[in-house]
């Protein structure tokens, strides 16, 4: 694999405004942050992240280390990391690809391959942000590469991290370009890929929805069983006559204005985005913007407490029979 070529040195003064801007595009949370030692591992520092920690990385004279998540699990980005030469030549033609569809990706060499970078037009929760990355890949045979964040919520500790760009790697003494799917570098100056990332391009929340609204749903946690009166056929439960037999996107059209292609305004948080969306073959809804989505169940559930009705599974599922399901 040829060697990527080297940045000029970088600007001692670095300004602090553009310091701080290029960490609102990487860093997920100031509350603690990571370091990278010689040996090319991290040393997680509970303590407040100051903008000069991170104009001191864009010095060279730390490396710093982004988690994927903030304190609430959602993700700014993905980022997927290949270690390879074949499968970093199937992310830079994932990026002429990506390009084609109208979207810009940011591709930046690594030691022994390199990353692709997306920046999400609003953070997202992290099983979204991965279910989105995983589709990605597999629509367009991307093979055996890492996808951050690695969780999808945080439980212990503070989650993955990659290596803040543009720093030095501690353990090479390089400092790794960004660069366009040509191969040739995105800006000639460090100053100007710190200025390009500080304000990079954005993935429109309507892609990955598109994305995601292909993606197989996912699994809905195992709801409460409550058998039907006569009529139900062996072993089947209201729940499961009203998930296989009413249209979501009819019983939600009741409550939220919804495009042809099943997109709206999520009533379960302001929403400017139309972040709310049905998927109609697979008959669940999803809010993008985290309020959650399954089945016409949950959609009902969640109505029923915003309105200060009862919204257990167990009364929501006796309003909806009586109002539903043929006496």
């Amino acid at each position: 694999m040829p060697q990527p070529e080297r940045l000029p040195p970088p600007d001692p003064d670095t300004a602090p405004e553009l310091a701080h801007a290029f960490a609102q595009t990487f860093i997920a949370r100031h509350d603690l942050y990571a370091i990278q030692r010689n040996d090319g591992r991290y040393t997680c520092l509970r303590k407040p992240l100051e903008v000069e920690t991170v104009a001191a990385h864009l010095r060279g004279e730390v490396t710093l280390g982004a988690y994927a998540l903030d304190a609430e699990s959602r993700a700014r980005w993905i980022c997927l990391d290949a270690d390879a030469a074949m499968q970093w030549d199937q992310l830079q033609a994932l990026a002429g690809s990506l390009i084609r569809q109208e979207i810009l990706s940011y591709l930046e060499r690594s030691r022994r391959g390199g990353h692709l970078w997306l920046f999400f037009e609003q953070p997202l929760p992290g099983k979204d942000a991965r279910r989105f990355g995983h589709h990605l890949l597999q629509m367009s045979g991307v093979t055996d590469v890492e996808l951050f964040p690695k969780q999808d919520r945080l439980t212990t500790g503070p989650g993955s991290l990659v290596r803040l760009p543009l720093g030095v790697h501690r353990k090479t003494g390089i400092r790794y370009p960004f660069i366009h799917p040509d191969g040739t570098l995105l800006a000639s100056t460090l100053h100007e890929q710190i200025q390009r990332l500080a304000q990079p391009a954005l993935v429109p929340l309507a892609f990955v929805h598109d994305y995601l609204t292909q993606a197989q749903p996912a699994v809905l946690e195992t709801q409460p069983v409550i058998h039907t009166p006569n009529g139900a056929g062996a072993g089947e439960t209201l729940s499961d006559r009203f998930k296989d037999r009413i249209s979501v996107y009819d019983y939600v059209s009741q409550y939220v204005q919804l495009d042809e292609r099943g997109r709206g305004l999520c009533p379960f948080h302001p929403d400017r985005h139309a972040s709310f969306s049905v998927n109609v073959s697979e008959n669940y809804w999803h809010c993008f913007a985290g309020c959650g989505g399954g089945s016409i169940i949950d959609f009902a559930m969640k109505w029923r407490a915003l309105h200060g009705e009862d919204g257990s599974f167990t009364a929501t599922i006796k309003a909806l029979a009586e109002a539903l399901l043929p006496r």
